[in-house]
């Protein structure tokens, strides 16, 4: 039941108190409408507030958003530089400039491999002790070395270091037993380091192969010299 705060009487009904405090107490009234104002004006300000905050996080998060963009097209740029900067540079891939690397021939002379920019080398790594390699030199220098002479190329076949840790002939025993010796015109044999062998045997096959341009560019290659000779042929010539 309705009770006016004020004169401690119940009433029959919310309209006969509202109509007591009008008559009696209009003071009231006052302090009422005062609160419920104060409540509207400061559901205004939490409103403003969350409004400005959610503003404030929308701001943050498009900033982020911006940032996180230039990131990613920052690294695709680098990715593109890295991928146009090693396209035709220095390596073992069809189209890469050949490294250069020490050669030390039998003939005793030290050489370097970018001594022969201006021919076509065929650069064979091989190892004495391995029968692919033996019958490989044997059939070139009976039925194939011929035709890559003709072609204009100098055949540089070398030893991978220290046979790749087994033992087997020196490259001039190779040469010797196996290739017709060490003094065919255009036929070279040579031993390297370890840090070249690895550059064009990084895998440690008994048998790989470069076919290298009078640019010194890589345009052939692969393992098992001898099973390819054909393809080596077509691209020399």
């Amino acid at each position: 039941m309705p009770r006016c705060e004020k004169c401690d009487k119940n009433f029959s009904s919310e309209a006969a108190l509202h109509q007591h405090n009008v008559s009696k107490h209009p003071e009231s009234l006052s302090l009422v409408k005062n609160k419920s104002s104060l409540k509207k004006d400061s559901s205004r300000v939490r409103t403003k507030r969350l409004g400005k905050k959610t503003k404030q996080k929308i701001i943050l998060i498009g900033v982020l958003a911006v940032i996180v963009s230039m990131i990613s097209l920052g690294a695709i740029a680098l990715s593109n530089n890295h991928h146009s900067d090693s396209a035709g540079g220095v390596g073992i891939n069809v189209g890469d400039v050949a490294p250069n690397i020490p050669l030390y021939l039998t003939n005793g002379s030290s050489v370097t491999l970018d001594q022969f920019v201006g021919h076509k080398v065929l650069l064979w790594f091989i190892t004495t002790w391995c029968p692919g390699c033996q019958q490989g030199a044997d059939l070139l220098a009976t039925q194939f070395y011929s035709q890559l002479r003709a072609e204009g190329v100098i055949v540089l076949t070398v030893e991978s270091y220290n046979d790749l840790g087994y033992s087997g002939p020196t490259i001039n025993q190779f040469a010797e037993q196996y290739a017709g010796g060490s003094s065919t015109q255009g036929w070279l044999f040579a031993t390297t380091t370890q840090s070249a062998t690895y550059t064009y045997n990084p895998q440690a096959d008994l048998d790989i192969y470069y076919l290298i341009n009078p640019d010194g560019t890589i345009v052939t290659g692969g393992a098992n010299m001898i099973s390819n000779i054909q393809s080596i042929l077509s691209s020399a010539s």
